[in-house]
């Protein structure tokens, strides 16, 4: 038996009905939110060069949190919204549902999700949960928005059947589907399960964000735009849905391993790094597949489109193979929270789903009619996003590697911060070539010849031949397997969030009963008010909330995060990133003096330091506090006094309740709080050198001690 998967060109008479004036309008919002989000981007970056530089505009975390939400949805959600609009009726032989009903889900995307969203992060009302930042009123219209995407979509397949689907029709109903699953449990969830618990759902949205909603739909062009650019059937049908398939089943397993070392429980960690390992497989027949569909189109293909979607195949293997390297616990310990991850995600984002979105648009925008393309501006902009990218993420990675070689040993911290600022100048400069493609390809879309096509998607080479008879042989049996992998699919969803979300809450609620010391100590209304502040301005993306269960953690910050120290935070802030120390065992490490001007300040008490600074809370001076910032500080003394309380008798008790391994390591951890502003001995003083280098000393004080001594 032989499944046809040769796209073909329609007729005039048997064409569906495509709009375009849906998929135009969702095109130009795309370039617009992105090129937006590309800005909140660069001025994040130069915030780690010039730490003074931004203070008229909103705060890091605030523009990092609108930041990535205008990647993600703006860019991205626009840019696959305008390619289902065309290819939904190609590939269902039916229109997408009505006109009416797509400007509401415009309306809604960009009126009511980007612009109110971008607003309320910069006003300081927002989320501190990563690729979740957008406030929960907005995240209640973003799941009314997909809502509307799955009635607008999925019923022309439906009507089609699922047996002759191609696989990029599957990929578009499987992103359709599982988002809408997937989004819930990661934006809403973690405000109502506290501390760990919290953060492995908050894991399992990180990872779905990137494998439920954006690689599959980043997919279904790729599956489409190959085999429409080249003229040929994809390679192997059987390798699409193996892969198909094996994304979906795996995917959904992997979110833990943003948490390795954590307190989450070690058996849900090791199944994501199974899972990760397994997709990592997967990808490579995906990517095979697709590369062998591509034969004969050179390395650097001609038409434009498929040169896009080409180099997202590339960016596709090496970030999926990135993500499998990123969960072997070895490398883990030596490059999470560096900036390695961040290259990690950037290729994702940026290189991956960017260069298949900007493919799908092209191919789409040049089968309108009277569209114009300027193809010149489009060969540009694709040197200059992929010299660009490629840059920032080499860059991003090799910082990333420093940062692990200096946390891996007892060097201070600030030395890290030191040695990373050059890579920082670089990734900021690789901006440049990115943010000027960008505006090419926006460019290329208003300007050059215009085409001529009276319909849109005559002249295409994009039309599934739903008349073939290829697929008429298919047994009984053969068309029920859809189904039964359709229905499979959504319980293995729901197997997989019950085995890395629902378990781990039940087994870290267990351990907090067991080990706690004493009823929880709640947060007054000031260090709640603090709380607040603390999420709203992106802290947590600086500074983790959780010593982790390594050697290098233990050095350097003391005893491993037990899970009832975080059973009262709503949502948790573990964090997922270092670019300041970790902040789990603040209390009483400062006086309220240094945390004050540090607030007001940095760089006055650590001259190193690129921290943004907050005179906004403040009355003109760092010894005239107002509220939010007494609060603030209120709330960085609560961090991890709740277990100095209960030190050590507190911990000598837990051993006594306790066989598990990890567990002990915390509790038998000689330090509880190793944060190097605790005075205690640190054994003989090194031998001062015979002669000595005023200069270096010189240079010595400036950087570590002329903050606070003058």
């Amino acid at each position: 038996m032989e499944i046809n998967t040769t796209i073909s060109n329609p007729t005039s008479t048997t064409a569906p009905h495509i709009d375009a004036l849906l998929v135009r309008a969702h095109s130009l919002a795309a370039f617009a939110t992105l090129l937006i989000a590309v800005l909140f981007g660069i001025l994040v970056s130069l915030q780690f060069i010039f730490p003074d530089l931004i203070g008229i505009f909103p705060s890091w975390g605030r523009m990092r949190y609108a930041h990535t939400q205008g990647i993600m949805l703006g860019w991205l959600g626009n840019a696959f919204l305008a390619f289902l609009y065309y290819a939904v009726p190609i590939l269902s032989g039916r229109p997408a549902g009505s006109r009416n009903l797509g400007l509401l889900l415009f309306a809604l995307w960009n009126f009511a999700v980007m612009i109110p969203g971008w607003v309320l992060v910069l006003s300081g009302y927002s989320q501190p949960l990563e690729w979740a930042e957008f406030p929960l009123p907005v995240d209640v219209l973003v799941i009314l928005a997909f809502l509307l995407a799955a009635i607008q979509f999925l019923p022309p397949f439906f009507k089609h059947g699922f047996e002759n689907l191609y696989v990029s029709s599957w990929y578009i109903i499987g992103a359709l589907v599982f988002t809408l699953l997937s989004y819930p449990m990661g934006n809403l969830v973690p405000e109502f399960v506290p501390g760990a618990a919290g953060a492995a759902f908050s894991g399992l949205w990180i990872h779905d964000a990137v494998g439920l909603f954006v690689t599959p739909l980043a997919l279904a062009i790729l599956y489409f735009v190959v085999p429409a650019s080249t003229g040929k059937p994809i390679f192997s049908h059987f390798l699409s849905m193996l892969g198909f398939w094996g994304l979906f089943f795996l995917y959904p397993l992997n979110g833990i391993h943003h948490y390795i070392y954590s307190v989450i429980p070690m058996a849900a960690q090791a199944t994501a790094i199974v899972a990760s390992f397994l997709l990592g497989l997967v990808v490579i027949i995906v990517v095979s597949n697709l590369m062998l569909s591509q034969r004969g189109s050179g390395w650097i293909p001609q038409n434009i489109a498929l040169r896009f979607a080409s180099m997202s195949v590339v960016f596709y293997l090496i970030v999926s193979l990135q993500g499998s390297l990123q969960a072997d616990m070895a490398f883990s310990q030596a490059v999470h929270f560096t900036d390695f991850i961040i290259g990690h995600s950037h290729l994702a984002m940026l290189g991956f789903a960017t260069f298949a979105g900007i493919a799908g648009v092209i191919h789409a925008w040049q089968k309108l009619p009277d569209s114009s393309l300027n193809l010149r501006a489009l060969d540009w902009s694709y040197w200059l996003l992929t010299i660009g990218i490629t840059v920032m993420v080499v860059d991003l990675t090799l910082a990333g590697l420093v940062q692990g070689e200096y946390w891996q040993g007892t060097a201070p911290w600030l030395d890290s911060v030191r040695a990373s600022s050059p890579y920082w100048l670089v990734r900021s400069l690789s901006a440049i070539p990115v943010t000027l493609g960008f505006v090419l390809v926006f460019y290329a879309l208003l300007s050059g010849e215009r085409t001529t096509a009276s319909n849109g998607t005559q002249g295409s080479s994009a039309n599934l031949n739903h008349e073939s008879n290829a697929t008429t042989g298919l047994s009984p049996a053969l068309r029920m397997s859809y189904t039964v992998a359709s229905v499979a699919g959504i319980g293995f969803f729901i197997f997989s969030v019950s085995l890395l979300g629902v378990i781990p809450r039940q087994t870290l609620s267990e351990e907090t009963l067991a080990l706690a010391p004493g009823p929880a100590l709640s947060l007054s209304p000031a260090e709640e008010r603090g709380r607040d502040i603390y999420a709203r301005e992106g802290c947590s993306y600086c500074h983790t909330q959780q010593v982790r269960y390594t050697e290098a953690d233990i050095q350097r910050f003391g005893a491993p995060s037990l899970a009832w120290e975080g059973r009262t935070d709503y949502p948790h802030m573990l964090g997922t990133r270092r670019i300041g120390p970790d902040l789990a065992r603040t209390a009483n490490t400062r006086t309220k003096e240094w945390h004050l001007a540090h607030l007001y300040s940095p760089r006055s008490v650590v001259p190193q330091s690129i921290m943004p600074a907050y005179p906004e809370m403040f009355g003109g001076s760092a010894d005239r506090p107002l509220r939010d910032a007494m609060d603030l500080l209120a709330y960085l003394e609560s961090l991890g006094r709740e277990r100095e309380l209960a030190w050590p008798e507190g911990d000598r008790r837990a051993r006594e309740l306790t066989d598990d391994e990890r567990a002990l390591m915390s509790l038998n951890t000689e330090l509880l709080n190793a944060h190097p502003a605790m005075t205690r001995p640190r054994g003989s003083a090194p031998a001062l050198p015979a002669s000595s280098n005023t200069e270096y000393g010189l240079s010595l004080w400036r950087d570590n001690c002329s903050g606070c001594h003058g």
